[in-house]
């Protein structure tokens, strides 16, 4: 599924949030002290996340949910809020966020959020099967096939295959691209981009490697 960062006050509530993205397969960190970043974990904390949950214990969440979505480095995460029950009515601020959740709430619910959350920002559930002609990009298992013959790709050359096709007719430049796939503290140059590029078009073949256009002096898009 991906890293998940959590904002909340309470540690307890934290910690039931993690179990819960654990179980649904997140790398859950938590970030404190106001700050907008987990502490980095084992190098989870570098990469861009691929949810945001919000837990809005206090009344709290509305600057967090502003300072993630202003953030130019991590991009548009998915974010889904937690409220209470009395918590409904909800400030002009609060209306960005992707989805809201009501606690307390389930394991089973939290997933189905996560999913309408990720839907508005990429326009594909996670379990789907993203597709242009012959080529399939399977979202949930990691698994990139031609022709319906497996292709070998490591997580890196994966990840930016599929920022690409789920972002299609977008042209990115390489440092737009260094942040939202690698992670904005990369320090990377972007021959790092030029290489990867390489390496996807030689293993997409020739029938599927036009697609992944250079766009001059810009950087690079996916042309369905």
């Amino acid at each position: 599924m991906g890293i998940a960062w959590i904002y909340a006050q309470r540690a307890e509530a934290a910690d039931q949030a993690a179990r819960m993205l654990a179980e649904l397969g997140f790398s859950p960190l938590r970030a404190v002290n106001g700050s907008l970043r987990p502490a980095d974990e084992g190098g989870c904390a570098a990469r861009r996340p691929d949810l945001a949950l919000v837990l809005d214990d206090r009344g709290d969440a509305t600057p967090v949910c502003g300072r993630l979505r202003e953030d130019d480095e991590l991009g548009e995460v998915p974010i889904v809020v937690s409220v209470g029950p009395d918590d409904l009515e909800l400030s002009p601020e609060m209306l960005v966020v992707h989805e809201l959740i009501v606690a307390p709430f389930t394991t089973a619910e939290l997933s189905a959020r996560i999913a309408r959350a990720r839907r508005q920002v990429q326009g594909i559930e996670e379990d789907e099967v993203v597709r242009s002609a012959s080529l399939e990009l399977n979202l949930a298992t990691y698994q990139v096939t031609v022709d319906a013959t497996p292709v070998d790709f490591t997580y890196m050359e994966y990840e930016l295959l599929k920022f690409l096709m789920t972002h299609p007719r977008r042209a990115f430049s390489r440092e737009a691209l260094l942040s939202r796939v690698w992670g904005y503290d990369f320090y990377g140059g972007a021959r790092t981009v030029d290489v990867h590029v390489r390496r996807v078009r030689a293993k997409l073949g020739s029938e599927h490697a036009t697609k992944l256009k250079t766009v001059r002096r810009v950087g690079y898009r996916w042309e369905h």
